[in-house]
């Protein structure tokens, strides 16, 4: 088994048993075979660990693997995590889980302390596994999978490269797909709920974590420069007058604010968000000359980005997107 096989396994092993407690894991990095830099987050709260994963969770064991980067707080995670072996491991302010679902994390103000799990956790009902969905980065997936359903077609690693998730979440974002009949085989099944229930989820779970800057000025002679795409009204033609700007861009330019004249403010009418997707390489732009600007993000995009607002013209607009089947 290669490294990266076993890398995969080890992240959607842990992924599926997070899902239980509404945990989020991300790899940034592996920096060696049973090491790796993580992100785990949990309601918009995270933190940053160093993943020490190993097949006999015991300190013998721990003691054999380098500490001297101190960087980041350690984490340790295997298979099994013995009752003794936990109670070492918080005395010395280490952080845990098993495949077990054994847990220990505390951060922020997030703390879950779960022992004496002995089998595999299952999801505690079916509603539990569709909560889960709409947690951010698997908003990311299922965001690919609704813009582009033949997505749903690819290899797992393609839609996570497109949903700029890992492969782990991917996985098990797809299994509780699979587990709520929203997936069946390799075609997605009631899409239209599936988009009602993502764009009412969007303001208070991926909205967060992908807001970058928030400014206020003139935005009626702007228009969208190479790789920015703009959402919310700006980006729905027959909304002749829009009063705010959204901007999806991988990277923004802060030169393109100065130039501009914009401001940081908190009362903004411009918001720069990341744009954490990559259209699959078969995608076809939907069609939606007449509708959106030329630069338009994709229409699931616009229609939660008009209902985030909360403003009654643009919920108006939203509605009649959606009525009209364009969503």
């Amino acid at each position: 088994m290669t490294d990266r096989t076993r890398h995969d396994e080890i992240e959607r092993s842990l992924a599926q048993m997070l899902a239980d407690y509404s945990i989020e894991l991300t790899v940034q990095r592996w920096t060696a075979e049973q090491t790796a830099i993580v992100d785990v987050c949990r309601q918009g709260f995270e933190a940053t660990y160093r993943l020490a994963w190993l097949p006999h969770a015991t300190l013998s064991e721990l003691a054999r693997i380098d500490q001297q980067d101190r960087t980041h707080r350690l984490l340790v995670t295997g298979p099994r995590i013995t009752s003794r072996t936990a109670e070492a491991l918080v005395a010395a302010d280490i952080d845990y889980m098993d495949y077990a679902g054994n847990v220990h994390l505390d951060f922020g103000p997030v703390f879950i302390d779960v022992r004496g799990r002995s089998g595999q956790t299952e999801v505690s009902s079916h509603r539990a596994a569709e909560a889960n969905l709409f947690s951010g980065r698997r908003m990311q997936v299922l965001f690919v999978l609704l813009t582009w359903p033949k997505s749903a077609e690819m290899p797992v690693r393609r839609i996570a490269a497109a949903a700029g998730t890992s492969v782990g979440i991917t996985q098990s974002t797809l299994e509780i797909m699979k587990e709520s009949d929203y997936l069946i085989g390799r075609s997605l099944h009631r899409r239209d709920e599936l988009i009602d229930l993502w764009a009412a989820a969007f303001r208070g779970a991926l909205l967060p974590k992908i807001r970058k800057l928030s400014l206020r000025g003139n935005i009626d002679r702007w228009s969208a420069p190479a790789g920015y795409l703009v959402s919310g009204e700006s980006s729905v033609e027959m909304i002749r007058q829009p009063q705010t700007l959204t901007i999806y861009a991988e990277n923004f330019d802060l030169a393109e604010a100065v130039r501009n004249r914009w401001q940081k403010s908190d009362d903004p009418n411009i918001e720069v968000r990341q744009k954490f997707w990559e259209a699959p390489e078969s995608a076809t732009p939907s069609d939606g000359r007449g509708i959106f600007v030329e630069s338009a993000a994709p229409p699931l995009l616009v229609y939660a980005d008009l209902l985030a607002s909360k403003e009654p013209r643009q919920s108006e607009v939203a509605r009649s997107l959606r009525k009209d089947h364009l969503v």
